[in-house]
Order: structure tokens, then sequence, then C-alpha cells
């Protein structure tokens, strides 16, 4: 059963409780504890250290009574390009707008800091980030083949600011 409808409804509920904003460096730990659990064969800390310490502002974080549920991060890759690198948000708070709290974060960080125009790669299989993306204004230039490691294809996606 899609719980997506039901949640949506009480989704002005939960707008003020979860709180959107920069990560914070003490909470680096805590942060990839969540990628974890959402992107298991992502969470590779060292590299994201390493773009925590080149562009913290590109770090988002959600979060419900001081706990970090989800997290956005980008990078500035190019003069005027960012690339949004990974959106996550927990399953049990998924539906509830958060994703796109976190993408509006980023984004409005990412345009502060001289980009015009955002890039992305999604699996053309994974159907509902690529509706989540259209739906916040970004479109399909490209189909990669054999993009991701086991092979799958990958759309590349941009956004102009």
């Amino acid at each position: 059963m899609n719980l997506c409808p039901i949640l949506k409804y009480t989704a002005s509920i939960f707008h003020d409780v979860i709180k959107i904003r920069n990560m914070e460096s003490r909470e680096f730990l805590e942060l990839m504890e969540c990628m974890q659990r959402i992107f298991p064969e992502r969470a590779n800390s060292n590299l994201f250290l390493e773009l925590y310490e080149i562009f913290p502002e590109g770090f988002v974080v959600a979060l419900d009574d001081g706990k970090i549920i989800g997290f956005a991060i980008g990078i500035l890759s190019d003069e005027g390009k960012g690339r949004i690198l990974l959106i996550g948000v927990d399953e049990n708070y998924r539906c509830r707008g958060i994703g796109t709290r976190l993408l509006k974060k980023l984004l409005m960080n990412l345009r502060s800091s001289g980009a015009v125009e955002i890039e992305l790669e999604v699996r053309v299989s994974n159907k509902r980030a690529i509706e989540f993306y259209q739906k916040n204004g970004f479109i399909k230039i490209r189909r990669v083949s054999g993009f991701y490691e086991d092979g799958e294809d990958g759309y590349v996606m941009v956004k102009k600011l």
C-alpha cells in the first residue's frame, strides 16, 4: 500500500517540526550514519569529508528533534555550475515534502555561491526520483549508457537557476 497520499495530507504538520539547515561539522558522523541507512553503497566517509572541507555549504540536513533524518549534498563543479550528488530521506519520513525542502535549500546555497546551472545523474529505473526532479524544474538532457557500476544507464538532468 502506498502511504504517500496519506502522509502528504499531514505534511503541513511536519513542515514546522522538521528543521532544514546547513550541516554543522560536529554532525558529520551522524550524517554518515544516516547515509549508511539510506545509501549503504555510497557512504564513503573519506570522500564526503573531503567534499565537506572544500564546500561545506553543499551539505544540508533535515532534523527531527535534533536527529538527522535526511540530507542533500552538492558541490560547485565548474565556473557557474553546481552538481547534486545525493539527496536522501529516511524511509519513515518520506512523502512529507522534506526532500523538496532539502533540494530548495541546497539550490539556494549553490546559487549564493555563484552557480547558474545545476546538474545531476539519476538511474533510468528510479521513476520516483526522476518525477521528483522534473517536478522541481529539472529536465533530462541525455541518457548515459552503463553509467552506474552495475551497468544501469543513467539520465543527466539539468536545471537553470
